[in-house]
């Protein structure tokens, strides 16, 4: 369920997009034999926020003439968690900025530094076919991250600990990080008959099997692109979800279906999680998630089109 799914389709029918040839490396180099580079995260090219500001400038700037020397275009991806904050740009990124020739967003709410090319996220409703499923549990909440669950995880944990649902249990998967082991100790001894913890990576195997399972999928870190990866997830297989309400969930709500997508405002609370369990038992959602538009061959012919028209222009 990479992000590379994406980029390159569902070939199993023989109907995938074809013309590109994609080499997928962790850290990408400009060179001669390449017409376009598609950044996901700047950190692939500057480093993460622990290297310095001089280190960070001096690859931005060496990448730069790579790309202008060699005549490779540079497309990037930009995610609402890399422009939802307040942190201003730094001077490395907008040297990358500057030698972009596209920019990508998965949500017309992400802002970009210049006019940016909409590709939403496919549906993955084909992609795990024959894989197990189990039948939906009634009263099981889940808290599901691909990797290291994130920190934003942590109050909501105590929101469902303190939260009046005696017939509901939470269920969370994903690796707990070192930082936050102790606080998800003390709350699971105390509740360990209403909250359970998978700690491990997760396969595709295994996301698929703890969705399928979910009756609400509880999504905690809006903006975040693993959470909008499992948003989709959990639509693919008619799973509802609740998450907070902003520009880029309104938008997914408007378009697949308000029953599938149940909206709080601010931060989940004791009496928001209630009242989310008690309309979801009341209005459950009917037939399935609008999902059609997001086609995964129509999503990867998008991304094609897009390095087509950055090698040309290049």
């Amino acid at each position: 369920m990479a992000y590379v799914d994406q980029l390159i389709g569902d070939n199993a029918a023989g109907n995938g997009p074809t013309g590109v040839v994609y080499e997928f490396r962790a850290r990408p180099r400009p060179a001669a034999d390449v017409d376009v580079i598609h950044l996901t995260s700047a950190s692939a090219v500057i480093g993460e926020r622990s290297t310095s500001e001089a280190e960070q400038v001096r690859r931005a700037t060496q990448f730069a003439k790579a790309l202008k020397r060699n005549g490779v275009a540079l497309v990037r991806t930009l995610h609402n968690e890399d422009t939802a904050g307040a942190r201003p740009t730094s001077r490395a990124e907008a040297i990358l900025d500057g030698a972009t020739t596209s920019f990508i967003a998965l949500s017309p709410t992400t802002r970009t530094p210049s006019e940016a090319i909409v590709i939403r996220h496919s549906h993955l409703r084909d992609r795990f076919l024959g894989y197990p499923r189990g039948e939906s549990v009634p009263g099981h909440l889940l808290f599901i991250s691909p990797s290291a669950v994130p920190a934003a995880y942590e109050a909501p944990l105590k929101v469902f600990a303190y939260a009046d649902l005696p017939d509901c249990s939470l269920r969370i998967v994903g690796q707990i990080p070192d930082s936050l082991r102790a606080s998800f100790d003390r709350t699971l001894t105390r509740y360990p008959s209403s909250i359970s913890l998978r700690d491990e990576p997760l396969s595709d195997s295994v996301r698929v099997e703890e969705i399928s399972l979910a009756e609400l999928v509880v999504v905690a870190a809006p903006d975040d692109y693993d959470s909008l990866a499992m948003i989709m997830l959990a639509l693919s297989l008619d799973r509802p979800v609740l998450v907070e309400d902003t520009p880029a969930t309104r938008l997914l709500a408007d378009e697949v279906g308000h029953d599938w997508v149940r909206l709080h405002t601010g931060r989940l609370t004791a009496v928001t999680l209630e009242a989310a369990v008690g309309t979801l038992r009341d209005q459950r959602p009917t037939g399935r998630p609008r999902l059609d538009a997001r086609d995964p061959n129509a999503i990867a012919a998008e991304y094609a089109a897009v390095y087509r028209a950055a090698a040309a222009s290049s």
